[in-house]
């Protein structure tokens, strides 16, 4: 991954039609990559990392959408120590789109099914 990331996520958040930047080895934000190769002729490191914001976008959309470890664990930990049938019908809808649970519907009593037979599964590992 590239090292300024987050500063041009940044400038793309102050600069909405924007569709690239450019950022050279001290950190400074340029809008065309002519003005950041001047600027870069005049440090000792002459790198410059580019950046476009449909990538950035890209990239952090797989990000979101992936459960990390940890949070996987903490479903699965809270699952397990919670009694499926007198949870919140809301919880019950993360619990299954979090854990890609199919049910035929969204019913109440097809969730706690699901969700209850998941849970078998995981007590037994």
């Amino acid at each position: 991954m590239k090292k300024f990331t987050e500063k041009a996520q940044d400038y793309f958040d102050r600069h909405p039609t924007s569709d690239e930047c450019h950022i050279t080895s001290d950190g400074r934000v340029f809008h065309n990559k002519g003005t950041a190769l001047g600027m870069a002729g005049t440090l000792d490191d002459q790198n410059i990392e580019s950046y476009s914001r449909k990538v950035l976008e890209k990239e952090k959309a797989e990000n979101d959408s992936a459960p990390s470890q940890v949070e996987e664990i903490m479903m699965e930990t809270f699952l397990k120590a919670n009694e499926v049938d007198k949870m919140k019908y809301d919880d019950l809808k993360k619990l299954c789109k979090f854990f890609e649970i199919k049910t035929e519907d969204q019913k109440a009593d097809t969730l706690i099914s699901a969700l209850t037979e998941y849970k078998s599964t995981l007590n037994q590992q």
